[in-house]
């Protein structure tokens, strides 16, 4: 009886292998992708949050540089405004002053 000899194989099947294979690359790109639109989000609010502060900066500079023209102005005519501007050490720089090249000794 050939029963004996024959042993009976369940036919190999490679496609759970496959689809485990193919699941885990696809769980780990999905992770990836959600990283780099966390990170997208991230980076446009850090860019929205630097334009503002640089308008406020300007803002800022503008008004404390017409602030110091009006002090050295007044301290023209007024002794206590000219205090200030020598405590603090007040100056205006020269328009074009940093074009021109340092004085050699």
């Amino acid at each position: 009886m050939n029963d004996e000899n024959q042993s009976y194989d369940a036919p190999v099947s490679c496609a759970w292998p496959l689809v485990t294979v193919l699941g885990a690359f696809l769980l780990v790109n999905l992770v990836q992708l959600v990283s780099i639109l966390k990170e997208r989000q991230a980076v446009t609010q850090t860019t929205t949050a630097a334009a503002q502060a640089i308008g406020r900066y300007k803002t800022v500079s503008t008004k404390l540089e017409e602030l110091a023209k009006d002090l050295m102005r007044l301290s023209l005519t007024n002794s206590e405004a000219k205090e200030i501007v020598t405590q603090f050490n007040i100056q205006m720089n020269q328009p074009n002053a940093g074009a021109l090249p340092p004085a050699k000794k």
